[in-house]
């Protein structure tokens, strides 16, 4: 706990230079955080659409497995049925 008040100290000093020698205004700051952002949620939504689609194009490549293999099996059934 003895740290404690040099650590805060030095997190206020980083605060502060880093406000000084900021390259950008406040405002081009908070333009670019909120540009970023925008574009960080439009990739997530897009890969999210992605994992969507992928998991629809399976669902449906294992229906149509069971529905073939159903109709096979449905036949085969039917077949020996008559012998």
């Amino acid at each position: 706990m003895k740290s404690l008040p040099g650590i805060l100290l030095g997190i206020a000093a980083g605060v502060i230079v880093g406000v000084l020698l900021a390259p950008q205004s406040g405002k081009k700051t908070r333009e670019g955080l909120a540009s970023d952002t925008d574009n960080f949620f439009s990739d997530l939504q897009d890969q999210l659409q992605d994992g969507l689609e992928s998991i629809r194009n399976q669902y449906n490549e294992y229906v149509e497995t069971a529905t073939d293999k159903t109709k096979s099996v449905a036949a085969d059934a039917k077949r020996r049925a008559k012998f």
